[in-house]
């Protein structure tokens, strides 16, 4: 491991260290008045009013001092780029996220559906189908509670169901508080272990670009934290990672790992789709047996996805209601923001058919816009739009878009903004993308690097 790059990077997790501790004081200064949800044994902090806001205010100062600094330090580290930079930035994400860890509450309470979905399986109910209400049992109660009464039906790949089935099985008699960390741990372990295996994907990136990349990727406050609630989008990461790694020695092979991402969770399939198109559009001469590869992981994820879901689906087509908030459609209206998405999308196009990998940071920024809510977890699976476009005006707008993403926890924990609050949390959401409508030109050099060799 490198020292010397671990020292210079290590603030990072300072910050959320610094975080905890400014949070474990606040904690200690609570209202009455939430005394239930501070009783649960993972706090949520959902509609605590200006409490909540001054929570949220700590986790927002946080993430921006973190990506303040490591966007200063990066650029003086990069030129000396030696060996052994993964281990000392896999590190410092430990680091963090032991941090993060140490925090009193998180701002989501999936992990609790997770647990209840896990639950549901070990005891042979169908997650995929409403849980009766007649059923009682410290996770279904702890789940409905999170979500006023009933909690969702589960939405993720029949892989995740069996992982959170396991593990309700190996930490469920410890109880529910330790099967909420076990949830957690795993979800850091498999985004620690994705770094490395990004690092083995970056074999084409020069070790300056790969440090970059390794950095805007493991080091990501917004990632960090949502790795530290526990989210199960860092199982996907870990998925992706590893078929980059894959890819790097066969093309096919990492096609068709990538193409299974659905079996974990629905975006794994957006993934794949830019992979192929990009592999298609810059003309490898391996491009049609990567695409075939691509979609063939994709059709045997599907169907056997597609079947446990397909309920759901259906129960959403027809009872489901569209409600932008905190996006772009919910700032401007879906019309407006799908168009601007479409006009995102075919820019990205036109610029990969120049074999330039630059627009893949087009196509994230499309599927950014496209969505109705910009959860701060998207990150995880965003950030590699990014890393993959190479160092261009767009692909630093779009990760710079997953940290102010942060700012949709805040109408959740105050729990009383009005819609000019809410537009604001949108639009600090949506400022970074702001700078990429300025074209990549501006970013001269910057973006010939990132032009893919033929």
């Amino acid at each position: 491991m490198n020292l010397r790059r671990f020292a210079g990077l290590l603030p990072v997790a300072g910050a959320f260290a610094v975080g905890a501790v400014a949070e474990r004081f606040w904690f200690g200064r609570a209202p009455p008045s939430i005394a239930v949800d501070l009783a649960q044994p993972l706090v949520v902090v959902t509609s605590w009013g200006a409490y909540g806001g001054g929570a949220f205010a700590i986790l927002a100062a946080t993430a921006a001092c973190a990506a303040v600094y490591l966007a200063i330090v990066v650029r003086r580290l990069r030129p000396g780029t030696e060996s052994g930079d993964v281990w000392a930035i896999a590190l410092v994400a430990a680091a963090a996220l032991a941090a993060a860890f140490a925090w009193p509450f998180v701002f989501s309470s999936d992990t609790y559906a997770y647990a209840a979905y896990g639950a549901m399986a070990t005891a042979g109910l169908d997650p995929y189908a409403p849980l009766p209400a007649y059923l009682d049992d410290a996770f279904y109660d702890a789940a409905r509670r999170q979500w006023g009464g009933s909690f969702p039906v589960c939405v993720y790949g029949p892989v995740f169901v069996a992982v959170a089935s396991a593990l309700v099985r190996g930490a469920g008699g410890h109880g529910l508080a330790a099967t909420l960390w076990a949830f957690r741990i795993v979800a850091a372990l498999a985004f620690l272990s994705s770094i490395p295996l990004l690092g083995a994907a970056l074999t084409a990136f020069s070790p300056a670009q790969r440090f970059a990349a390794l950095c805007a990727y493991g080091l990501n406050p917004a990632i960090l934290w949502t790795v530290a609630e526990g989210h199960n989008d860092a199982l996907l990461l870990l998925l992706v990672t590893a078929a980059g790694a894959i890819a790097a020695r066969h093309p096919r092979a990492g096609a068709f790992v990538l193409g299974l991402g659905p079996l974990l969770k629905a975006p794994g399939a957006a993934l794949v789709f830019g992979a192929v198109l990009a592999a298609f559009l810059r003309r490898r001469p391996d491009r049609v047996a990567i695409v075939a590869a691509g979609l063939a992981g994709l059709a045997l994820a599907t169907s056997v996805a597609l079947p446990p879901l397909w309920p759901v689906l259906a129960a959403l087509g027809a009872d489901g209601r569209y409600s932008p908030q905190i996006s772009l459609q919910g700032l401007i209206g879906p019309v407006p923001a799908l168009a601007l998405a479409g006009t995102a999308a075919a820019y990205g196009v036109w610029i990969l058919a120049r074999r330039d990998r630059g627009g893949l940071a087009w196509l994230g920024i499309a599927l950014l816009v496209s969505l109705p809510n910009w959860y701060p977890w998207y990150a995880l699976w965003l950030v590699p739009w990014s890393i993959a476009a190479g160092n261009t005006r767009a692909s630093r707008a779009l990760w710079a878009a997953t940290i102010s993403s942060l700012a949709r926890y805040l109408p959740d924990a105050v729990g009383t903004l009005g819609p000019e609050a809410a537009r604001f949390a949108a639009g600090a959401a949506v400022l970074p993308l702001v700078f990429a409508t300025a074209g990549d030109r501006r970013a001269g050099p910057a973006l010939k690097k990132a032009t893919a060799p033929p």
